[in-house]
């Protein structure tokens, strides 16, 4: 499954390579090798693209890079050769962006720096990437929402496999839809009543039907000690106990409890317990290497 910044690689070529390419072709008619020097040329250690033998094309690339690195229109080309599929990771491709900013910084232009810092934060907010772009020196820089993407993908992921997880995760969606569309008590309620069943469900499914439901699994989880330690654990005990015992969440629960009504933010962050709880809980379950 590919990241996000990894997905929209397939639009670097047009979006940022080109146009910086065409505007400084008089003046900078090479930038196309820097470029693809950059991609080509990695420093020990520091590899960006899988390995030998995985990407024909890639292995191409590779064993005539004198060739690429050569000739402008061969470095070009290159660089329209180099697929999402090549790079290990998002961090693998946000590297070698960093890396052209550098080696730009020698054609001693502000106006080549202001171009290339432009183009990227333009791609970045086209295609509404989870990171920060830092100037001095350019660098971008992963922000937390990326994160959170990457967990619903992996949830989404389990969900895809296993019926009764897949069935909480629509009921949780349609919960959260009608929540976004028009905020009320019951449309609160309802979203993290949804959250914390999905939680249960998958915490069910990842005790491989040890437990049947959340308090039991996760005291079991607690004393084969997959958290970090029981206050953490006692994180999502709390919430659970929350859902239970507020008025009107998954039961009558307990009036007594209530200090004020909901607000829109408290659904927020009960939803984003349960669901990061349920998208990290089969990794939470498995055994260390």
């Amino acid at each position: 499954m590919q990241d996000r910044l990894q997905t929209a690689w397939r639009y670097m070529n047009a979006e940022v390579w080109r146009p910086l390419f065409d505007r400084f072709a008089q003046l900078y008619p090479d930038l196309p090798i820097e470029v693809a020097r950059a991609m080509l040329e990695r420093p020990a250690g520091k590899p960006i693209f899988v390995p030998a033998a995985v990407q024909a094309v890639l292995d191409a690339l590779r064993k005539h890079v004198a060739t690429v690195l050569d000739q402008v229109a061969d470095a070009r080309a290159a660089i329209g050769l180099i697929k999402s599929a090549f790079f290990l990771n998002e961090r693998a491709v946000a590297a070698p962006l960093a890396d052209v900013a550098v080696a730009f910084k020698g054609y001693d232009s502000a106006d080549l720096d202001a171009a290339y810092r432009d183009r990227l934060a333009r791609f970045l907010k086209r295609h509404a990437l989870p990171y920060r772009l830092d100037a001095a020196p350019l660098n971008l820089t992963p922000l937390l929402h990326g994160e959170v993407d990457a967990l619903y993908r992996s949830l989404r992921s389990h969900a895809a496999g296993n019926d009764g997880i897949g069935e909480a995760l629509a009921a949780f969606e349609d919960a959260w839809a009608r929540l976004a569309t028009e905020w009320s008590q019951i449309a609160g309620k309802e979203a993290i009543r949804a959250s914390s069943l999905l939680a249960e469900n998958v915490l069910v499914a990842a005790s491989a039907g040890q437990d049947n439901e959340s308090t039991k699994e996760l005291n079991r989880m607690r004393i084969g000690n997959r958290f970090p330690s029981n206050d953490f654990a006692n994180i999502f005990d709390r919430a659970y106990t929350f859902a239970n015992t507020y008025p009107n969440i998954r039961h009558p629960g307990n009036a007594a409890c209530r200090k004020r009504d909901l607000r829109r933010e408290d659904a927020v962050l009960a939803a984003l317990l349960f669901v990061g709880l349920s998208a990290c809980a089969h990794d939470l379950c498995k055994d260390e290497a």
